[in-house]
């Protein structure tokens, strides 16, 4: 799949750090406070640390240890994942999950091997290279140990970190705070003023949102589904497929839905953060030979291997026939990341098939950009003929028949991730969604023959030259993005249903983890437009269309099929206009106390010439997501600006007016004297929060003062604030 619980992508769910943050060797258990995990997330929770000390907790052997598995740069060399941009990626409640449950969720290419050799000497750690005369694994201690493949008895791996459990026992609980807090500034650094089309600075949120809705009755359970789909030829029967190898058939009746198991291969999937059952396809003449197809993966000999076979339902159409399924191709791994996910027929009849580069992180073998294997390609097969051998037949047409060194099965390559792909029912267009690495994820429409880039660029943006060949053509994506908004791509639908004439023609996409979904439209291949069109209840594994063009949420953690009601959406953008800017980009100068001022300081009229008056934000250095430009360390603050509102110009207009601010930690907000927010504990970043009908009305032409009022309770500190109207001129 993808990225692990990013389930496939993530399907399990986090690169974090969580898969091998290091082991310090220092202080023991018996000097940290005891307190059970349940006492240590409430208390972690509850308090802000110091990032300058936690950097250093990061960095000390005789503690955390973490820079001996981490890196924090973005050259993830090490063990475990890179960290730079770890706080765009995870809140702090999955942080702190990441080192108190350390397997729980482990990041797909971090889980560890074990190597027994024929001497039965053992070696064990995360692959971080492999080829086919030898394997090298980085253990806890950061040493890389390379084995000859010829000498390996054994090989296994597991979904466990290689970091151990009970490693929060080795720091004292505000030590852990104060980790915690240090990660909690690791953001990805973004170069605004590189421009590239395709990879918008900010992706504008739609004026009206997109509904969804349940689909299924509640009598219909499943667990982490992958996969839904309309069976061919019925209007009211449905095929999910579950990642643990359970797939289901449900039928919509007028006394209810009605669940029956289609086939269980949960005995022969393996299930792991890339790795399940993730794919199912109809043949083109369902409705004759009643052929659909599966791809999966299983263990064979301790190697990881993907599985695509056929399958046939029964006369009825209500279950599987029963007989023994066809292979008809095997794809071995080197590791257990990045298998792909879908397979799907094409107008012309054949299966396509997509295939990741299956790891190491970072693909440092190359197999992007190898035509001799199967890894990082999208493959087109004959499933109706078989030839030399094969199970299945060469398409004529496909670019690489004939090659020397290239196999004739390939139709495109230069894939990391290809998880979610589609045809667009009325142009043909292949739409891929390719998992990103450490910064970019991308959308991309693919044609015969294609070099996509990996691992040359990630995304619109350059990664390696180390198999970088001249002369070389590389196809760009329509749409990247960086992980500030996302960091696993789900690939969609072109959207040619009848009941949302307004998305006609849009991509519907969307993010596993940040939730977030996506109407973007292209003119030969480049971005034309994109909108955020709202955001999903549960992280999006896959979307689904029925034979109506009608689209579908896959909800993985919650277990559901949601109905995308695109009639609700108003694609048209809304305008941000700044009204009072906060000090993220440039200073705004505040008027401020430390002293508590008399019971009218937040009224337009209070005489403040006496105060202090400097640049935003107000903080201490290193709190995370701040711009600190002038440094505040009191327990209290009380801050007020002027801001000049030009007479608004008359006209048909919808207006949201959102407070734009970050704060450590309580604050009230006032607007022209009327308190318009009161918000407890902190922000690890700026947020925007809606404004009441009174906060509006509390608004004047002309001068107008934003007051505000901080309390800071432990730790690092911070605040700033502005507003920000959004506007649907109509």
């Amino acid at each position: 799949m993808r990225k692990t619980d990013r389930i496939l992508r993530v399907v399990a769910g986090l690169v974090l750090l969580v898969t091998v943050v290091c082991h310090g060797q220092g202080t023991s258990a018996t000097n940290a406070v005891p307190m059970d995990k349940a006492a240590l997330t409430e208390f972690v929770l509850a308090h802000q640390g110091d990032p300058a000390r936690g950097q250093q907790i990061f960095a000390d052997e005789t503690k955390a240890a973490c820079s001996r598995c981490h890196t924090t740069d973005g050259r993830g060399v090490k063990a475990g994942p890179d960290l730079s941009a770890i706080a765009d990626k995870f809140p702090r409640r999955e942080l702190l999950r990441a080192i108190l449950e350390p397997s729980a969720a482990v990041a797909v290419g971090y889980g560890t091997t074990v190597v027994t050799t024929r001497d039965d000497e053992e070696a064990q750690g995360v692959i971080k290279q492999a080829t086919a005369s030898w394997l090298e694994l980085v253990g806890g201690d950061g040493r890389p140990v390379r084995v000859a493949m010829a000498d390996i008895k054994e090989q296994r791996t597991t979904d466990v970190s290689l970091m151990p459990a009970g490693y929060e026992t080795t720091l004292q609980p505000s030590e852990l705070v104060d980790l915690i807090a240090y990660l909690e500034t690791l953001h990805q650094p973004i170069d605004l003023r590189t421009r590239i089309q395709g990879m918008p600075e900010r992706i504008p949120q739609a004026v009206r949102s997109v509904e969804l809705q349940s689909y299924f009755d509640r009598g219909v359970q499943l667990n982490h589904p992958v996969w839904f789909s309309a069976l061919p030829g019925f209007t009211n029967r449905y095929v999910v497929l579950e990642h643990g190898g359970k797939s289901w058939l449900v039928e919509r009746t007028h006394s209810g839905d009605e669940q029956t198991l289609l086939v269980d291969l949960s005995s022969q999937v393996r299930v792991g953060g890339a790795t399940g059952l993730l794919g199912i396809a109809f043949h083109p003449k369902f409705a004759e030979n009643r052929n659909y197809y599966l791809k999966y993966q299983l263990l064979r000999s301790s190697q990881i291997v993907t599985h695509l076979i056929e399958r046939q339902f029964a006369a009825d159409f209500k279950s599987d026939a029963g007989v023994p399924p066809r292979l008809l191709l095997e794809i071995g791994s080197v590791t257990q990341d990045h298998h792909g996910g879908t397979i799907e027929f094409g107008p012309d009849g054949f299966l396509y098939l997509g295939m990741g580069d299956t790891g190491p992180q970072r693909d440092p073998q190359g197999h992007g950009q190898d035509l001799g294997v199967f890894w990082s390609k999208i493959l087109r097969l004959d499933v109706d003929r078989a030839e030399n051998g094969r199970a299945y037949g060469i398409p004529k047409d496909n670019p690489f028949v004939g090659r020397t060194n290239a196999l004739p099965e390939i139709w495109a390559y230069g894939f990391r991730e290809p998880w979610r792909f589609s045809f667009d029912s009325l142009t043909g267009d292949l739409w891929v969604g390719d998992v990103g690495q450490d910064r970019v994820e991308e959308v991309t429409m693919v044609r015969r023959g294609e070099n996509h880039g990996w691992n040359i660029f990630e995304g619109h943006t350059p990664f390696s030259d180390q198999y970088r060949r001249p002369g070389e053509s590389y196809v760009a994506p329509v749409f990247s993005y960086w992980h500030r908004d996302g960091v696993s791509v789900t690939g969609g639908y072109v959207y040619r249903g009848r009941r949302a004439p307004q998305i006609y023609g849009r991509y519907i996409c969307g993010d596993f983890e940040s939730r977030r979904l996506w109407a973007l439209t292209q003119t030969n291949r480049l971005l034309s437009s994109i909108v955020e069109i709202g955001q999903a209840p549960t992280r999006v594994v896959s979307f689904g269309q029925d034979h109506e063009g009608e689209l579908y949420v896959v909800g993985y953690d919650a277990g559901m099929i949601y109905r995308m009601n695109l009639a609700t959406v108003d694609p048209t953008p809304r305008e941000a206009i700044v009204i009072a800017a906060t000090s993220e980009q440039n200073p705004v100068l505040w008027r401020y106390s430390l002293e508590a001022p008399t019971n009218a300081w937040m009224n337009p009229e209070f005489d403040d010439s006496g105060w202090a008056l400097s640049p935003g934000g107000f903080g201490s250095p290193g709190t995370p997501g701040a711009v600190v430009r002038t440094e505040w360390r009191a327990r209290d603050i009380w801050l007020r600006r002027v801001f000049t509102l030009a007479k608004e110009t008359p006209g048909t207009e919808e207006r949201v007016l959102m407070l734009r601010m970050h704060h450590d930690e309580d604050a009230e907000v006032f607007l022209n004297g009327v308190q318009v927010a009161r918000e407890p504990r902190w922000t690890t970043g700026y947020v925007e929060l809606p404004l009441a009908s009174t906060a509006v009305g509390a608004l004047r032409n002309g001068r107008n003062v934003l007051a505000i009022h901080c309390r800071q309770n432990n730790g690092g500190q911070y605040v700033d604030a502005g507003l920000v109207e959004y506007v649907h001129r109509q």
